[in-house]
């Protein structure tokens, strides 16, 4: 009872964020991954490369602690899998300048693991994308999956509240997915041509085209690190 409380009162500080928006700029949610040899992998075939997640412990997703969500810099990381679905290229992939660019269709999708403020399983945020840009510099070994509305198709959802009313009205939405450490130097391959396969980190960031006044965001940003450290007080108490 006492931690469905305080996963209740979490909600709650993050609703409060939401009302107090106003329409400009809002990070939606950014993340870092926990364990460096969980990665995201590219797998190429003769005319179209898929990127997967992949880590030991989470089949098919990756765990990652996400350190930002609805606009609120978060003290205590919350614990989601990341999971990418039919992440596929959807066109040839072109070479000029000594840059690479793939397009890509797909699904992002975040969901909390045990231990954080809501029950697990719970969607922190899903991203689905058309047209997004696989970029970098040829022979490197970073690289971007970027994706904005408008000019490309990027939609957000969420079972959070606060997220929920932060991309109310149909707001642009956009984000920025960066590959460091690729275990191959970034290239094509195939008759496609394709991008060829490698494995890499992330981090990323995702965000829409709403902010909440300087003096919401303390009042609000201060009801949700309160209410997800006592949760995490009372997890060590309990």
């Amino acid at each position: 009872m006492k931690k469905m409380s305080v996963r209740l009162f979490a909600l709650a500080s993050l609703a409060s964020l939401a009302m107090a928006t106003s329409a400009n700029a809002a990070t939606i949610l950014q993340f870092t991954q926990t364990n460096p040899n969980d990665v995201i992998t590219a797998t190429a075939g003769a005319t179209t490369t898929t990127l997967s997640t992949n880590s030991l412990t989470n089949p098919g997703s990756i765990p990652v602690n996400i350190v930002n969500i609805a606009n609120t810099p978060l003290a205590t990381a919350i614990p989601a899998a990341m999971t990418f679905t039919g992440v596929t290229s959807a066109a040839a992939a072109t070479s000029g300048g000594g840059m690479i660019d793939q397009l890509f269709n797909g699904t992002i999708s975040f969901t909390a693991l045990l231990g954080a403020p809501v029950p697990p399983g719970t969607n922190l945020l899903t991203v689905t994308f058309t047209n997004a840009d696989l970029n970098g510099l040829a022979g490197g070994g970073a690289a971007s999956l970027v994706g904005s509305r408008p000019p490309q198709g990027v939609t957000f959802t969420s079972a959070l509240l606060a997220v929920q009313n932060l991309i109310a009205g149909n707001p642009p939405e956009n984000f920025s997915l960066s590959f460091s450490n690729l275990s191959s130097p970034l290239a094509t391959t195939g008759a496609g041509p394709t991008i060829s396969s490698f494995t890499a980190q992330s981090t990323g960031t995702f965000a829409t085209g709403a902010i909440p006044e300087p003096s919401s965001i303390v009042m609000a940003s201060m009801g949700l690190v309160v209410g997800l450290g006592t949760y995490g007080y009372r997890r060590r108490q309990g």
